[in-house]
């Protein structure tokens, strides 16, 4: 049997742009003070390559903060911030808030660009430890088993493990 929820793997798109934001503010970078110039982007990494970068709607909005960029879910601006932060940094924290398929730590990867892609139940899993002021759970399906004779079986819950400072959490 294949379940959709936990086996399908797709592009993550912008909402993995959380995870750039949330390394950010990690390493202490304010997303209301802290602006790039949204425009198209040609890069020459000398890591990774060429990288061309431009907006969905191929509108640019010129200085913007990374709230705002944030708002707009502007690529450009995303672009360079995850650059800033660190590519290989954005990864571990997707890792450490509950994505489990194998990243790269490419540039392309904060804005959605995927290798593998990502499956629903990881993305609810990794947005539930924002949600949860930094504290990471392993997802459990079933939470008790009541049986006809009064018996009930509880499964064994991961122990919660703390991966964000709270106040990180609820900044992003």
């Amino acid at each position: 049997q294949y379940n959709l929820a936990a086996q399908g793997h797709r592009q993550a798109g912008s909402t993995f742009k959380t995870f750039v934001l949330t390394a950010a503010v990690n390493n202490g970078i304010d997303p209301y003070s802290t602006y790039y110039e949204s425009k198209p982007l040609e890069l020459d990494l000398p890591e990774y390559g060429h990288w061309s970068v431009s907006t969905y709607s191929g509108t640019y909005s010129g200085s913007m903060s990374v709230h705002a960029a944030t708002l707009a879910s502007d690529n450009t601006v995303y672009a360079q911030l995850d650059l800033d932060v660190g590519p290989e940094e954005v990864a571990e924290t997707a890792k450490k808030m509950g994505i489990e398929t194998e990243l790269d730590g490419l540039p392309a990867e904060g804005l959605g660009g995927l290798r593998i892609g990502v499956s629903p139940l990881e993305m609810s899993n990794a947005y539930a430890t924002l949600a949860s002021g930094g504290i990471h759970r392993n997802p459990v399906a079933i939470r008790k088993v009541a049986f006809p004779s009064g018996r009930v079986d509880r499964p064994e819950h991961a122990d919660p493990k703390r991966v964000l400072p709270e106040a990180v959490a609820y900044e992003v």
